[in-house]
């Protein structure tokens, strides 16, 4: 079959718009980019979702333009198939990326009615918010599944060896998992005997929770909501955790950490592996989302008890004010640390601070 038009699939991030949740804004102005971009306008609708997000979708006489925002996070989808010229598309784009100023812009173009390879099964892609994304050659997929939380790979990769990734990011490599690992614990030296309960945040993989043993805790709790992450992982990254959770000293809970911290008992540390873009699992805005978790994470902590937590690449800046502002608004001591990940291409901030 021969191509019969060019389809151009777009993710603006971080828009610097406030007509994200405005079905009317955004109807004015994809007509607007229609007519200005030489397209032949017929219809649109638009469908507002409770409490945020709108789909807009526009027909056209060449085909049809469909988006779809994510106020919480300044994203947006857009999709922009004709079988006419696709110059005037590309207009169309260049049109919406100039109204709406987003801070990055993800384009593919496809043929349409050519053979199309959407997942290319030698290769995972782990995106990021900035500039660049990072390709891992994948030797042997061990492990894929959809848990009712997010999208679960672990991969054998020749240079990084067993990799896990969640939702194509990756979490942990076994390569450089000490790393990574003792950046967050190491804050515990010399508190033996003073830390008769310590909390992990997430940290499914097990291998921080391997790391915090050595250090003779009198209990260890793991809070992390994906059962399906800790059993993958017992089983095909046991060089990571190791026989961690098999110790008699380890607790492990499968809960929404929000939900756990709301009330309980007081620890001396508390390690947070949590993303700090929960914008795909919450309606909140991530500062205030950010806010009441370190609220009852300061809640849960005795005082003097210890925080220690990962923020963000070195390169989030916008995370790492958030956090900044969060943890100094909250706790004392606040030191930072920048750690290289090899795995990660890139330096990753660490954060630890005293209730």
């Amino acid at each position: 079959m021969k191509s019969r038009g060019t389809h151009h699939v777009v993710e603006l991030l971080n828009c610097n718009s406030k007509i994200l949740n405005s079905p009317e804004e955004l109807e004015k102005l994809v007509i607007e980019g229609i007519e200005k971009s030489g397209l032949s306008y017929e219809k649109i609708i638009s469908h507002k979702f409770n409490p945020v997000g709108i789909t807009v979708l526009a027909i056209i006489s060449e085909s049809h333009i469909a988006l779809h925002t994510y106020p919480e996070a300044g994203n947006i989808s857009l999709d922009v198939y004709t079988c006419s010229d696709a110059k005037k598309q590309e207009k169309f784009v260049k049109f919406i990326q100039r109204k709406l100023k987003p801070a990055s812009t993800r384009i593919a173009e496809v043929q349409r009615g050519s053979t199309i390879e959407l997942i290319n099964p030698s290769w995972i892609v782990s995106e990021s918010n900035y500039d660049y994304e990072v390709k891992y050659y994948v030797d042997k997929m061990l492990f894929q599944k959809k848990s009712k939380y997010q999208l679960i790979e672990i991969i054998k990769n020749k240079t990084f060896g067993r990799m896990l990734f969640l939702d194509r990011d990756l979490q942990i490599a076994e390569y450089d998992a000490h790393i990574y690992n003792k950046a967050l614990v190491d804050v515990l030296k010399n508190k033996n005997g003073e830390l008769k309960r310590v909390a992990v945040l997430g940290g499914g993989d097990g291998g921080i929770l391997h790391e915090v043993l050595k250090h003779n805790p009198g209990s260890v709790t793991l809070i992390d909501i994906d059962e399906e992450v800790v059993e993958a992982s017992k089983k095909y990254l046991k060089k990571i955790c190791y026989k961690a959770f098999d110790d008699p000293k380890v607790t492990v809970v499968y809960q929404d950490v929000m939900k756990y911290l709301a009330k309980g008992a007081k620890f001396d540390a508390i390690i947070s592996d949590l993303t700090m873009h929960p914008e795909a699992f919450t309606r909140l805005d991530r500062p205030t989302y950010l806010g009441k978790l370190f609220d009852r994470i300061k809640s849960r902590l005795k005082k003097g008890g210890i925080l220690s937590m990962q923020c963000s690449s070195a390169f989030d800046n916008e995370t790492f004010e958030l956090v900044d502002g969060i943890l100094t608004s909250r706790f004392s001591g606040v030191n930072y640390s920048k750690v290289y990940i090899p795995s990660f291409c890139e330096e990753w901030i660490f954060a630890t601070a005293k209730n």
